[in-house]
């Protein structure tokens, strides 16, 4: 006959709090294990050394994974170890709520000491919930009922409801202090008024400039910090170049106004000299191709600056360039000298384009920096070999930007000609065509 005796099921286990410290603040973890227990939580607290190896590991990621709530004991070890097991432990815990709903409390960070919350070396994820400060971890009131409610299974990770001034707040954490206002909504569109008296017209015209300045300030506000920043930079160099571009004159053509600009003052070519030298250590320091964001943002910056103290120069003259580190030092080397020889010839007549054109530029784009530059003509350089094993060959034009033809072109063997020369030849050209008027 079938028995009557009937067994009940074994009791549901209750929630459960894995404590994670240092081990320097094993004593304070006692006493937190302690005040837990008591309110009817089962407490995971390891009292070894942490030294094992990947069964112990296997170990600690389970307890993780199972555990109700994971409780991190933050303090002032915390913040100066470099390493340590906890770490791990943080990580862990921090996949696990990869899995779990919004709403769902597990992470419940405690303080033992007086650690602040801003800047704390703890995984970001922490801060996004409320912190308890427990000194010493010693059983005060707020532990008490924190442990109580964990233990209900009733806490949840939304904010908790505001408490009355006069009683303490039992968490305290990073997130209310960087809780901001909500922005206030730009005023509405201003309506003119139905019955216009005088001086209305002009109050519409204030409103409406003042809402158009809210709605700028809404726009700029919302836009990411990298972008306004960007924004700032290229702001304030259009503001350099508004504050030293020359005044345009009306008059004669601009191939006489250039021919008749007025002569630089010192305070100029201090000016033209600082951009020059900067022009050059840009040039010689761009990053490569792996890092071709940067090396556009440095071009486009410093193009405003350019722009603003060197246009309307009869001659521009673009960095010579090469393919290849052969190519690119005897490039540098005639490019360094034609350039000495230029300034030293002339005063106020020459103007630079820092970065050298690349290899698969075509005319087009020499003439472009000329027109930039506002210049009437335009010397550039490039060296290469047309094939491995071939001669080294250096070619130099000089371009007339108006007509949008080549006046003069020739070309060096490297291995016949040296830098010197073909600087010194080069300059001869730029000077005969470009600057009959240049003092020799």
């Amino acid at each position: 006959m079938p028995s009557d005796t009937t067994h009940a099921d074994p009791p549901a286990p209750g929630p459960s709090v894995f404590l994670s410290y240092a081990s320097a603040d094993r004593a304070a973890a006692r006493a937190l294990r302690d005040t837990l227990a008591a309110a009817g939580l089962d407490v995971w607290l390891d009292e070894n050394e942490l030294g094992g190896g990947e069964a112990w590991d296997t170990k600690i990621r389970n307890q993780i994974r199972t555990c109700t709530y994971f409780m991190p004991m933050i303090s002032a070890t915390t913040e100066t170890r470099r390493e340590g097991y906890f770490r791990r432990e943080w990580r862990f815990a921090v996949e696990r709520t990869l899995d779990l709903a919004d709403d769902v409390l597990f992470l419940v960070p405690v303080v033992i000491d007086d650690t602040r919350d801003a800047g704390a070396r703890v995984p970001e994820k922490f801060f996004t919930v409320q912190w308890l400060r427990v000194p010493g971890g010693e059983a005060t009131p707020e532990l008490r009922s924190l442990a109580a409610r964990l233990a209900r299974g009733d806490a949840v990770a939304h904010p908790p409801t505001p408490v009355p001034a006069d009683e303490p707040p039992v968490l305290s954490g990073r997130k209310d202090r960087k809780e901001r206002k909500p922005a206030a909504p730009p005023p509405p569109f201003p309506q003119f008024p139905a019955y216009p008296e005088p001086g209305h017209h002009f109050r519409f015209i204030y409103n409406i400039v003042l809402w158009a300045g809210h709605m700028v300030h809404a726009l700029w506000m919302h836009l990411p910090r990298v972008v306004r920043l960007v924004a700032s930079v290229v702001i304030v160099f259009n503001l350099i170049a508004w504050a030293f571009r020359e005044t345009k004159r009306d008059g004669p053509a601009d191939e006489e106004r250039v021919a008749t600009a007025r002569q630089p003052t010192q305070a100029d070519k201090e000016k033209l000299a600082a951009a020059e030298a900067v022009a050059k250590e840009i040039a010689a320091s761009l990053p490569g191709k792996g890092d071709e964001p940067l090396a556009s943002s440095i071009k486009s910056l410093f193009g405003v600056a350019a722009h603003a103290l060197q246009t309307g120069r009869p001659l521009a003259v673009v960095n010579f360039g090469g393919t290849g580190d052969e190519a690119e030092t005897y490039a540098s080397n005639v490019f360094t000298e034609s350039y000495k020889l230029l300034l030293e010839s002339t005063t106020g007549q020459v103007s630079l384009s820092p970065i050298p054109l690349e290899a698969d530029d075509d005319d087009d784009d020499a003439l472009a920096r000329g027109t930039k530059l506002e210049s009437q003509f335009v010397l550039t350089g490039s060296a290469q070999r047309a094939t491995p094993g071939e001669p080294l060959l250096f070619t130099a034009k000089l371009y007339h930007v108006k007509p949008r033809t080549v006046v003069w072109s020739e070309t060096f063997d490297a291995a016949q000609v040296d830098a010197a020369t073909a600087a010194r030849r080069v300059t001869e050209a730029a000077r005969a065509r470009a600057l009959p008027a240049a003092k020799p």
